[in-house]
């Protein structure tokens, strides 16, 4: 597992080319939310507008993860690293939407059912086994808009009510981790296993059962994050801080997800090339 890490650090390190697509994708994410933020108020401009943000993400996906497994089938095969090779990675990025942004539109469409059916009996789950707090999830959302207001929502609560609070919240947290966990690997097998994304699912889920030493992992992966999220917060009381870390942050999820294809390799599939001849393109 160590020389998992310090390997996925190297290809991170070398390959910070990486980061770009990341950093133009969310971009043109926040700038296309901007302009079409009025745009779900009428129906279709609506489903066009979710039809559109689909696509992207879909596309973003299938390309960027094409370039990880790029990226280390180079690493992995001790191809010279030099500074124009890392460049030619960018190249990767339109093969992969060739080939697999249908695969990555099903995970999308999957992924928002799936994510409705786990949060819906979170809900009634919530609701026969801690039973109501007395506010509408309508209420609570428009508290966490303002922090005046959900400090008012809390003080005018009863100790009955918070403790209902609390369970609620451990709920549906313990939920959404077991579900991040049985689907850490979904948008990894696209690409090694199978292009049909419900198959991808089930063999997804088949790993964590059969190699529950994945586990190990997942709960990393939350540790590293909680403290970046942390250290990004108390960076944001300096600007100059704050920018440095939103770089450090950048670099932290390239690596995030390499560890993630390097380790699915390595622990999982095993140790062999990640991109055959058949399926690479010069």
């Amino acid at each position: 597992m160590i020389k998992i890490l310090k390997d996925a650090f190297k290809i991170s390190s070398e390959n910070i080319i990486l980061a770009t697509p990341l950093l133009v994708f969310l971009l043109l994410i926040n700038i296309y939310l901007m302009v079409a933020k009025d745009a779900v108020k009428v129906l279709p401009s609506a489903l066009l507008f979710f039809l559109t943000l689909l696509l992207m993400v879909s596309a973003f996906m299938s390309g960027w993860f094409y370039m990880i497994k790029s990226a280390i089938h180079n690493f992995k095969n001790k191809i010279p690293h030099k500074e124009n090779e890392t460049f030619k990675l960018m190249n990767e990025f339109p093969v992969g939407i060739a080939d697999y942004i249908g695969s990555y539109i099903g995970l999308s469409i999957a992924f928002l059912i799936l994510g409705d059916i786990v949060l819906v009996s979170i809900y009634y789950i919530g609701l026969n086994l801690i039973g109501s707090i007395g506010i509408t999830p309508a209420q609570f959302i428009s508290a966490t808009e303002a922090p005046v207001a959900m400090q008012a929502l809390l003080d005018s609560m009863t100790k009955t009510q918070l403790l209902k609070l609390n369970y609620w919240y451990f709920l549906i947290m313990f939920s959404l981790q077991i579900f991040s966990l049985v689907t850490m690997f979904w948008p990894v097998e696209i690409l090694y296993s199978t292009k049909n994304p419900i198959k991808a699912l089930f063999y997804a889920v088949k790993r964590i059962i059969l190699k529950p030493q994945s586990i190990l992992l997942f709960i990393l992966i939350s540790i590293l994050n909680v403290v970046m999220m942390i250290m990004n917060y108390i960076s944001m009381f300096n600007p100059i801080s704050y920018f440095v870390m939103t770089l450090v942050y950048f670099y932290f999820i390239v690596y995030i997800f390499v560890l993630l294809f390097l380790y699915y390799e390595e622990k999982i599939k095993g140790n062999r090339n990640s991109i055959s001849d058949s399926d690479r393109q010069e």
